[in-house]
């Protein structure tokens, strides 16, 4: 009789006794976004996604996925999108400028439902340059040399572009050294309140860097600031940017953005490759 009291003791402790079998949950296999917009899907990397079911949070999954859910009937399922924030695994997180994907998904225990959300820029997302600009097929924005080598400027080229036309950087050992500055940009938020990010398309067969410059008004001290350094990449790949952190750090008022390609000798003095090539495409810096 004293076992069965200090079982039972522990079974209402536990809560490993019960009559109540266990739930069978729904599935939702959420297939990847896509996309609304000039470009398409094929001009996004949409890795994430958040989802909610009738405003309960079930967790971020890398897609496609399928999520179980302990809902039964006719359910509303919301799915945000999400992103590799500065193209690192380790920082997946939502995209502000997307929309979400709002449906009513009929949840039967067992079985599953497949989901093909859908997204589109918000309206209130503000964008520096239009989109024919940021393609470089027609007008484009305006581009400087900035390494005081002619032989090293950049060019706009059809060979190897991501689609139309590409920016194309060259060095050789002759010619180490290939920078260029967009246009000055003013007024990016500076606060952290709204957000801004740098989406783009590179392919590169060697490392290049993005720094951002900033100056205040008309005076010439100017700022720079380092972002983020490209590791080769054959095949074109997509990234997104967040440059919230960065301006607010600069407190300036206008700014451009700098690529440098630098080809480098090894800890022997020697170059490893003899010359090297860094295409970019689809420049969008966005905003609220």
């Amino acid at each position: 009789m004293k076992r069965l009291t200090i079982f039972t003791f522990f079974c209402l402790l536990l809560s490993a006794c019960t009559d109540e079998e266990e739930r069978i949950p729904a599935y939702i296999r959420i297939e990847p976004f896509t996309v609304n917009a000039v470009g398409g899907t094929e001009w996004h990397k949409i890795t994430e996604a958040w989802v909610y079911v009738e405003d309960k949070f079930l967790g971020g999954y890398t897609l496609p996925a399928i999520v179980p859910v302990l809902e039964e009937g006719e359910g509303d399922i919301e799915v945000f999108p999400g992103v590799k924030e500065n193209g690192l695994l380790q920082t997946p997180g939502l995209y502000p400028f997307l929309a979400r994907h709002s449906s009513k998904v009929a949840l039967v225990p067992g079985q599953t439902t497949t989901l093909q959300p859908a997204t589109n820029y918000l309206p209130e997302a503000v964008f520096t340059w239009t989109v024919d600009r940021t393609t470089f097929n027609n007008t484009t924005i305006v581009l400087e040399d900035r390494d005081g080598d002619p032989a090293t400027t950049f060019e706009f080229v059809t060979d190897g572009a991501f689609e139309g036309r590409s920016v194309k950087l060259a060095v050789d050992t002759a010619h180490t050294v290939n920078e260029i500055v967009t246009e000055v940009v003013p007024n990016l938020p500076n606060t952290g309140d709204r957000p801004v990010w740098l989406e783009m398309h590179y392919r590169n067969d060697l490392p290049f860097e993005l720094w951002v410059l900033g100056t205040n008004g008309s005076g010439s001290n100017e700022l720079a600031q380092p972002i983020y350094q490209f590791s080769p990449s054959a095949n074109w790949n997509k990234i997104y940017i967040n440059l919230t952190e960065f301006l607010v750090a600069m407190q300036q008022s206008n700014h451009r953005l700098f690529y440098r390609v630098l080809l480098q000798k090894n800890v022997s003095g020697q170059y490893d490759q003899l010359e090297g090539e860094v295409f970019l495409d689809n420049l969008r810096l966005i905003h609220f």
